[in-house]
């Protein structure tokens, strides 16, 4: 438990400095805040209007459509803020050799890097994620009473681990090859399946977003169930597997992370 609280407690002077910082330069964090904000808005937007002409994908109209977004866009807010600046930053760190410095810390690596990793840029993604989700809950009639709070917050928490993984991933093989730009990409790719039922998608996506990289967990699993959706891709019963998947996940990308840093070798600078 002391370990536990030593990083939660320099987790936290992290997020004051952090904030600090933002505060000396609030005019240039609110206009990105805001170009953030009206760049995912025209998103929403495009994909309101395209819907729309279709009337419905798979079953799924435009508001629970938006919906699958919204929860992507929420959860990758939440992991970004605290693991983006660790698949960030790492390759240049790691090029330049500036990764000694954190070696050579008395602390522990991975929850080291997480408590120094804290920004405050997605601040916009989870503002309008939550608009959007409030609108769409409104109009599909969907009460939101204390069970359907908590499938809520534990749909954005368990997609944001999967979200996390993926920027433990990419940024953990830094250490092992000079450039991550194709992984980073190919993240970012089926990122954007997970925008939309991943059941019009053809079969080989369907199986590489479930089994592969479980992005369907993030968000299309989970929200079948809350919204009585039947269109399974496998078998209904993954909607309650998505906690257990996003726990391993994340797990074997800790791990993964881990194993990769022992290949560091300085620069020498």
């Amino acid at each position: 438990m002391k370990t536990v609280w030593r990083y939660l407690k320099l987790s936290f002077l992290f997020m004051k400095k952090t904030i600090k910082g933002m505060l000396v330069y609030r005019w240039s964090f609110l206009i990105n805040c805001i170009s953030q904000a009206l760049d995912y808005s025209v998103t929403f937007l495009l994909m309101w209007i395209m819907i729309s002409a279709f009337e419905h994908m798979n079953g799924w109209n435009a508001y629970e459509v938006m919906l699958l977004y919204s929860f992507s866009l929420f959860s990758y807010g939440i992991a970004g803020t605290f693991f983006f600046q660790i698949m960030n930053l790492l390759p240049s760190q790691i090029r330049q050799g500036s990764f000694d410095d954190v070696l050579v810390k008395p602390v522990k690596l991975l929850p080291y890097l997480i408590s120094s990793s804290f920004i405050c840029n997605y601040i916009a993604h989870m503002t309008l994620s939550f608009i959007v989700m409030s609108v769409c809950f409104r109009a599909l009639k969907i009460r939101i009473l204390f069970p359907v709070f908590i499938k809520i917050i534990g749909i954005l928490f368990f997609g944001s681990l999967i979200y996390a993984g993926f920027f433990l991933i990419v940024g953990g093989a830094a250490f092992l090859v000079a450039r991550i730009n194709s992984l980073f990409h190919i993240m970012y790719f089926f990122r954007e399946v997970s925008y939309y039922p991943i059941s019009i998608f053809p079969r080989l996506i369907q199986i590489i977003v479930t089994v592969l990289v479980p992005y369907g967990f993030i968000n299309f699993y989970p929200l079948q169930e809350l919204l009585e959706k039947d269109d399974f891709i496998f078998h209904e019963s993954l909607s309650l597997l998505a906690p257990a998947v996003s726990i391993l996940f994340f797990a074997l990308a800790c791990l993964f992370f881990i194993k990769s840093s022992k290949h560091y070798k300085s620069s020498g600078s």
